[in-house]
């Protein structure tokens, strides 16, 4: 027992022995392993972290922010870190740690809570290396805050405000350091150890600039844009030499049509995108500048602005705008990017973005320029008309052939002094010497009335900033001179922007000014149709150097005496237009996701279009005796007893428009992958024109611009009867031109992107107008859209490695019209008192339709967006579809009604049409390979095509195609193209149908003119036959369709050669669809042409004698009845269905005498130099180059136009200098 008991007591004190040591190493255990635990804890702590280029000290407090941990260092150390750029998702604090340290000479240690950064020990620490240099943009300016990464390591840098950085690296066998900064591509450089100082050049990145594109109203990153957009950089398109932009768009945008109908310095292009949607409205896009909507200085008549004819002088919304303050354009084409501008914007919206100050310390740029601009010349293919000799050849077969004398033609040239000897005032010999003088005179109408011209243009601007405001300024000034003897055109421009950011609150500021000064000779003058159609075979000069009148008709006492350098000294026709506008926007970020904006603009313009036509000129002498017959004796009755004619037309617009807009942007969840955007914008504009135009004759301007009165007491001289009663007529008494425009819209968009993939788009404005019928419903129609993108790379093709992106869009829009000219109610002018009547008296200017209502168009379109092989192969692709019902047309009613028509809803018309944009880089050596001092190195060629089509097509369900949808129509119409036809697109004109030319007399034939017909083997009065028809099928009859005025596709190839500090670009512009009819044969009218116009050089084919019909088709000079029935054809007894003047007219304006107006010209070319840097650097410049360019060098189109420009038109009635080619040198500095 006692054993056992002692076996027990000795078994407890063991077990209590081992329960101590157990519970000393538990203890132990717990509390290494507690201490433990918490060092391994902290180190497994998890943080998500998205932070860029910032501090080590933020990076710490983020970590410490999301941890129970804390840090230890030394605050010296990191800040020589620079900056970091750290994403973390969920990773251990100690991976964050490694990464970011890593390389840096820095280690770091847990202890507990506790994370101790230190340095590495001494014999860890490597050698050191000072990397120090300058980073500058290829203009030479200096770039601060660039961020500068070494490649390998997690280690930041930036540049200071002058460019400048300098760090401290540990040495290593491969320094490699990564620029990058935001608007400029990224860029590599490999730090050699010899290379002390860098000099980095960074070279803008196009396609991050235009990752927003500019709505007008708002902007829009590019990656959700759903709109058909095409944008443009101002340095890709930018033409010396060329003074406004919208003529540097010629085949730079695809879908917009660019018509330039002259060569005058200051004419106004014809620009339409995406086709016709209107037939009486303005049918010219509207134009935006920084947001604020621009008007047109004069308000010229649509009709006026649609027609191909017009050459506008008076400039548009831009002419003002100097084209070297222009940064990008954005051209908004389709429903989704136009509705949320209403009515206005059915015809496309051309979007300008000006430039903005840059970061950094003032940088001054300056620009100069001059231009040569060469004249028409007689050696041209583009004059091919006869010289002297074989103009007298003409007028002497003329005068043999008929033996007799014109009468309409017989008061100058060959037939003048032929009449002269006839009837013995001269005698033979003197007849013989004059015609001699006549066959050699040869005059230079070409030298004497056109001009080589040198012009010249400056720009000067200063640009800096901070981070907080920045700042654009500049003057500019041109000094353009016309090929037209007189012409010149003066710009003075100037232009400020300011943009203002602190906290929330923001600011931008636009202010632009400029004045124009334009001189002309008028337009009746028609100095470069009087150039091109006047015979060489008279002369300007007499021989004592004085110059050579001669007289234009028999009719009047006065000697009505012509010359034309005379009426081109005592006329002109001056247009000023001063313009100020002003832009300022305030914005207030009111939440995180909300911000208020206003904006207001306001603008101001006045323009005085003065012609006057001095007292010794033609224009004058025709007024002096308009209503004397020849033989009479009395005093011819004058409507200008004094003195010249001065015309006084004024014109001034006011407007201003004001603007809030709410958008509110934000994700709508934590892992942002669905982001919502609205905005909400309120608008009130109004627009204003006043005016005033009057005529005042005895205008005496040699007498201190004095008008000679005009007494009373004359009014029973039968000298003045006339005048007086002119004195009572609109024209002299003026009249006052007044328009007032007011719009208020509200407007909405929405946008929805699911993980940045899918994209959709809303938009919608309200207009009201009170300018429809009492019976219509749809006085208030919404304007509203719909679009979709699907950006494929972001997840279909998202592992195709040659896919940079590729996105589908699409859209819908319903778009609505008013019309200017239109009203549902009565609108009268109120007049003064009516002698007759003796009271005052009121005229009907517009008769109400009750029924009238919008002009509608609904849109679809579909588009490609791509960018492949590492973004060297660029491109978009679309297809549209226009619909416009209801179209407005004006509609005949009977005079009764005080009006002979009105407008109405009827026509409907469809355009569609496809677009292509290839951006294609087939060699580029230059990526990376430019030294670290700045010097460019390699090889680039970038090629980029473009076309768009436009196939217009008017639409009628009800009528046939060739059915004409417009009633109280002329023949003239069809030639002209000035008549709407179902099946046919705007602008459609018809032609005779030329058949050939009559054996025995060398006669033009045509099909459907011929006197008798056999009709069941009798012969029949073709007329008979036609009377019974209705006219308008009569004129099909003799006519056929020969085409549209207009292109139906138009592009450009655009080419890029870079090598070194050289550049070369070109531009081919090309145009394809549209037919022209060539210039007159007999621009008179008559089978024989007055002896003072030229005639063309085809003449000298004509028809001689039998059988030369089988060799030319060019008429033969007709003989007495021959000749009588060519001008009095047997059509002229049936008026109710005339279809032709004479039967010159018929061959002028016949299927023989029209051509295509296909062309493929040389717009642009361009070789630069840019000055090395170290060359700027001595001459204390930051950059300069220096460039030779032309524009319009040559053109290729039909052999058929014999040299007639394809801009220059048969059709109108006075023949305008072509589009001349220029020649640029400009010099560009900036300090």
């Amino acid at each position: 027992m006692r054993k056992k008991w002692l076996c027990q007591l000795l078994g407890g004190h063991r077990k209590r022995k081992v329960l101590l040591v157990m519970k000393l190493c538990i203890s132990l255990m717990l509390f290494f392993t507690l201490g433990l635990s918490a060092s391994t804890l902290g180190q497994q702590e998890r943080v998500n972290l998205d932070l860029k280029n910032v501090s080590i000290k933020v990076l710490f407090d983020e970590i410490q922010k999301q941890t129970n941990l804390f840090f230890v260092f030394n605050t010296e150390q990191a800040k020589s870190l620079g900056t970091f750029s750290v994403k973390a998702k969920d990773e251990t604090v100690e991976s964050v740690l490694n990464k970011v340290l890593e390389n840096t000479g820095m280690v770091f240690e847990f202890d507990g809570k506790l994370i101790i950064v230190r340095p590495e020990p001494e014999k860890n620490v490597p050698e050191k290396v000072t990397v120090k240099g300058v980073v500058k943009d290829k203009k030479g300016e200096v770039l601060p805050g660039v961020t500068i990464r070494v490649k390998g390591t997690a280690l930041g840098f930036a540049t200071n405000m002058k460019g400048e950085f300098s760090f401290d690296l540990p040495k290593r066998d491969s320094l490699e350091l990564i620029f990058s900064f935001v608007g400029y591509k990224q860029r590599s450089v490999l730090v050699k150890d010899s290379e002390k100082s860098l000099s980095v050049v960074l070279e803008e990145d196009v396609q991050v600039m235009d990752e927003v594109v500019a709505l007008g109203y708002y902007s829009v990153d590019k990656r959700h844009l759903t709109s058909a957009v095409t944008t443009l950089k101002m340095d890709d398109i930018m033409q010396p030499g060329i003074s406004t932009v919208d003529q540097m768009l010629e085949g730079q945008v695809p879908g917009m049509i660019f018509m330039q109908n002259s060569g005058q310095v200051g004419a106004t292009p014809k620009i339409k995108i995406r086709g016709t949607t209107t037939l009486l409205g303005s049918q010219a896009p509207l134009w935006v500048l920084d947001g604020m909507i621009l008007t047109d200085p004069v308000n010229v008549d649509p009709a006026d602005i649609n027609s191909l004819d017009f050459v506008n002088l008076l400039g548009n919304a831009i002419s003002g705008l100097n084209p070297d303050d222009i940064d990008k354009i954005d051209v908004l084409k389709d429903a989704s990017a136009t509705a949320i501008y209403g009515p206005q914007a059915s015809n496309g919206v051309i979007v300008i973005t000006t430039k903005k100050g840059k970061i950094g310390k003032p940088s001054i740029s300056y620009s100069v320029s001059g231009t040569f601009r060469r004249a028409p010349r007689y050696t041209d293919r583009a004059v091919n008309v006869m010289n002297s000799q074989e103009r007298i050849d003409y007028s002497r077969e003329v005068v043999d052939g008929k033996q007799e004398v014109p009468t309409l033609s017989s008061w100058v040239g060959y037939e003048a002094a032929y009449s002269d000897y006839l009837s013995n005032k001269i005698t033979r010999d003197e007849f013989i010497s004059q015609v001699r003088e006549m066959e050699t005179v040869n005059t230079d109408w070409m030298g004497l009335l056109l001009q080589d011209t040198y012009s010249h243009a400056h720009s000067l601007s200063i640009s800096g900033g901070t981070e907080n405001i920045r700042y654009y300024a500049s003057v500019g000034y041109t000094d353009e001179h016309g090929n037209t003897k007189g012409e010149e055109n003066k710009r003075y421009t100037a232009m400020t922007r300011l943009n203002l950011n602190y906290n929330k609150f923001s600011m931008n500021f636009g202010l632009n000014a400029s004045i124009m000064k334009k001189d002309y000779t008028p337009e009746q003058v028609g100095v470069a149709d009087y150039a091109y159609n006047t015979a060489r075979s008279l002369k300007a000069y007499n021989e004592d150097g004085t110059p050579w009148f001669y007289q234009r008709d028999y009719h009047g006492a006065y000697d009505r005496s012509f010359n034309i350098l005379n009426e081109m000294k005592n006329s002109y026709n001056k247009i000023n237009t001063d313009q100020i506008s002003l832009n300022i926007t305030l914005g207030y970020q009111v939440l995180k996701d909300l911000k208020a904006d206003f904006t207001f603009s306001y603008g101001i313009s006045h323009t005085d279009n003065n012609e006057y036509y001095g007292e010794d000129t033609w224009h004058i002498l025709k007024l002096k005796n308009l209503y004397m017959e020849t033989g009479e004796v009395n005093i011819p009755t004058s409507l200008a007893p004094f003195g010249g004619q001065l015309t006084l037309d004024n014109t001034k617009n006011e407007n201003y428009s004001a603007r809030t807009t709410l958008t509110y942007n934000r994700f709508l969840d934590e892992e942002q992958e669905h982001a919502f955007t609205a905005n909400v914008i309120g608008e009130l504009s109004s627009s204003t024109y006043n005016g005033f135009k009057i005529t005042k004759r005895n205008y005496l301007p040699d007498r201190g611009n004095f008008f000679n009165p005009v007494g009373w007491s004359y009014s029973s001289n039968t000298q003045y009867t006339q005048y007086f009663m002119w004195t009572q007529t609109e024209e002299a008494l003026g009249t006052l031109k007044d328009n007032l425009t007011r719009k208020v819209a509200l407007i909405g968009s929405v946008s929805y992107a699911y993980k940045n993939s899918y994209i959709l788009n809303g938009n919608i404005r309200i207009d009201a107008s009170n300018a429809f019928g009492d019976a219509s419903n749809d006085r208030l129609l919404p304007i509203w859209s719909a679009s979709f993108r699907w950006n494929l790379d972001e997840n279909l093709l998202k592992n195709v490695y040659w896919v940079n992106s590729l996105a589908l869009k699409m859209s819908y829009g319903w778009q609505g019209n008013m019309s200017a000219l239109g009203s549902h109610r009565l609108v009268i002018q109120k007049k003064g008192r009516n002698n007759f009547f003796g009271e005052n008296y009121s005229l009907i200017d517009n008769y109400p339709n009750p029924n009238l209502k919008w002009e509608r168009t609904s849109t679809y379109n579909i588009g490609l967006d791509f960018s492949l092989f590492n973004n060297k192969f660029n491109g978009n692709i679309s297809y549209y579809y226009r619909y416009t019902k209801d179209a407005f047309f004006s509609k005949s009613i009977s005079p009764v009604n005080g009006r002979d028509n009105y407008t109405v809803n009827q026509g409907n018309l469809r355009n569609q049409g496809y677009e292509l944009t290839l951006n294609f880089v087939p060699i580029n050596t230059m990526l990376n390979s430019a030294s670290v001092s700045g010097e460019r190195r390699g090889f680039i060629w970038r090629f980029d095509p473009n076309f768009g089509s436009v196939f217009n097509q008017l639409i009628d369900k009800i009528k046939p195609k060739d059915k004409v949808l417009q009633d109280e129509i002329k023949y003239t119409d069809y030639l002209s193209g000035n008549v709407q036809v179902a099946g046919r697109p705007v602008n459609t004109f018809y032609s005779y149908r030329f058949r050939g030319l009559n054996h025995d007399t060398g006669a033009p034939e045509f099909y459907g003119m011929d006197k008798y017909v056999e009709v069941n083997g009798e012969s029949v009065r073709l007329g008979d036959i036609y009377k019974e028809m209705d006219r308008e099928d009569v004129w099909m009859e003799v006519m056929e369709h020969s085409g549209c005025r207009e292109p139906f596709l138009q592009g450009s190839i655009s080419n890029y050669l870079g090598w070194r500090n050289w550049g070369l670009s070109f531009n081919l512009a090309y145009s394809i669809g549209s037919k022209i009819r060539l210039f007159k044969m007999y621009p008179n009218g008559g089978g024989v042409t007055s002896s003072e116009k030229n005639l063309r050089r085809e003449l000298t084919e004509r028809w001689q004698r039998p059988g030369d019909e089988l060799h030319t088709n060019i008429p033969g000079i007709l003989k007495g009845a021959d000749w009588e029935a060519a001008n009095r054809p047997w059509w002229f007894d049936y008026s109710a269905f005339k279809f032709a003047g004479n039967l010159w007219e018929v061959y002028d304006n016949s299927n023989l005498r029209v051509a295509s107006g296909d062309y493929l010209k040389l717009s642009s070319c361009s070789l630069r130099y840019v000055v090395p840097e170290k060359i700027c650097r001595k001459l204390y410049m930051q950059s300069a180059y220096l460039s030779v360019s032309g524009s319009n060098l040559f053109t290729i189109c039909s052999k058929k136009l014999k040299g007639q420009d394809p801009s220059q038109s048969g059709s109108s009635s006075l023949i305008n200098i072509s589009v001349r080619p220029t020649y640029t040198l400009q010099l560009n500095v900036t300090f």
